[in-house]
């Protein structure tokens, strides 16, 4: 199919959204051991049952919203087939089954995959679908067990809930037959939001929507249209946005796996402003993007202490904005719109963040946001850069970065990681889409 009749389809789809009509799912998430969650989303919210073939079949039903089925007491490492019928007599798939592969514990090798910026290059145009779909046909060659998506999904930066929700529901959409079998992990972006000015002598963009003459939040609905495990922090203080789903960590095998959200509760001058004299500085309410904040920072060492106090092998963190930027266009700390406060700031939590990585031996740090790909070993723990699912490519590295030493690959391609655990070693595979926009080459090759 070629990429205009895909881009045809795609507008369909939001179409249909925008109409209020959708039906998405099933969809795997939060596999473990011993246990699964199947989910579905629909408009209107439409009951169902799911069949689990388990020495015959297992029935789990849900007749009210969220239509999320947590199914226990499933062996680990073991293959299991569903299909889920809806009141409507609606049966996915129509014929046959969907299988899913439970999580285990130990030494057992396993893979698993990353990438993320699929977003499109501006609002009428919110998703590369073709770039997305080319890499997701291609993992499934790969034999991995679970994908890790880091943010930037859609162009977003909406003002009203139902644009962003629209657009995060077109992303499903179009790898929803991977969803139905692989679960995939997500992550935010700063592009992942909804976003409203927020009034005064002062005024900036702040992280939300009004609705109701309530403020509801991107995390909030990020963590209503994914399903992620729960174990986050806590909010940073009463008046900010839930961690929920956008900030937690998992196991799988003898690895620890964290992700971390670098755009929370997102505040910005208004795009005007900047173009004119306005900076990027500490407001009051809200969190300039990129920026950990205190909460947030002690979970991250909490978390990653606990892991290593129960004898996890490997730990890898995911996020959206690189600690260790290489771009000209995020160099936030080195930019003539950014205050003197803040660029302090920035670097401080850069140090301390870094610090907590390599006093417990973190494997690797994987992010997006930066438009390509690049491996950079900084005290001992990778850094990688994997930003390629669709976004407009950048050049890179800035000539003047202060850990250009640093950096071991730069690539300017559309691409993904593919990281094998085997054991104590880990190492990955980058794969990039040729220019045919089809076909995927081997452009780089590490041990981590």
């Amino acid at each position: 199919m070629s990429w205009v009749w895909k881009t045809i389809i795609f507008f369909l789809l939001l179409c249909s959204y925008s109409a209020g009509a959708y039906l998405e799912g099933p969809v795997v998430s939060n596999i473990r051991p011993g246990s699964v969650v199947i989910w579905w989303r629909s408009q209107p919210p439409i009951p169902g049952k799911v069949f689990l073939k388990d020495r015959g079949f297992r029935v789990f039903s849900k007749n009210r919203p969220p239509f999320e089925i947590s199914i226990k007491g499933l062996k680990p490492a073991s293959v299991y087939n569903y299909y889920v019928v809806l009141s409507t007599g609606k049966r996915f798939p129509e014929n046959g089954f969907y299988r899913f592969h439970t999580a285990f514990k130990g030494d057992k090798p396993f893979k698993f995959a990353v990438m993320a910026d699929s977003r499109g290059p501006f609002s009428m145009i919110p998703l590369r679908e073709d770039v997305l779909y080319a890499i997701f046909k291609d993992i499934t060659k790969r034999d991995i067990q679970f994908i890790c998506f880091l943010g930037d999904m859609i162009y977003g930066y909406a003002s009203k809930e139902d644009k962003l929700r629209e657009e995060l529901r077109s992303w499903k959409d179009a790898i929803s037959h991977i969803m139905h079998e692989i679960p995939v992990y997500t992550g935010m972006g700063n592009h992942d939001v909804v976003m409203y000015e927020k009034k005064g002598h002062d005024p900036y963009m702040l992280d939300g929507a009004i609705k109701d003459g309530k403020v509801i939040t991107s995390e909030e609905i990020f963590a209503d249209e994914f399903v992620n495990p729960e174990n986050s922090p806590e909010p940073e203080c009463p008046d900010a946005p839930p961690y929920k789903e956008t900030c937690y960590s998992f196991d799988w095998g003898n690895s620890h796996f964290i992700f971390i959200n670098t755009d929370y509760w997102m505040a910005t001058p208004k795009m005007d402003i900047i173009e004119k004299s306005g900076m990027f500085k500490l407001y009051k309410k809200g969190n300039p993007p990129g920026r950990i904040m205190d909460k947030q920072m002690r979970w991250i060492e909490s978390d990653i202490k606990e892991a290593r106090a129960k004898k996890a092998k490997h730990i890898f963190v995911f996020g959206h904005q690189p600690i260790f930027p290489i771009s000209d266009k995020y160099m936030m700390d080195y930019s003539s719109k950014v205050t003197d406060a803040l660029k302090k700031d920035i670097k401080e939590r850069r140090k301390r963040l870094w610090n907590i990585f390599t006093k417990y031996k973190v494997d690797a740090a994987f992010f997006g946001h930066e438009h390509n790909y690049s491996r950079t070993l900084i005290k001992d723990t990778w850094q990688i850069i994997t930003a390629g699912a669709g976004a407009p490519l950048y050049d890179g590295p800035r000539k003047d970065l202060p850990w250009l030493r640093d950096v071991k690959v730069v690539k300017k391609r559309y691409h993904y990681c593919i990281v094998t655990v085997n054991g104590n070693k880990v190492s990955m595979d980058v794969y990039a889409l040729k220019s045919n926009m089809k076909d995927f080459e081997l452009i780089d090759h590490a041990d981590l």
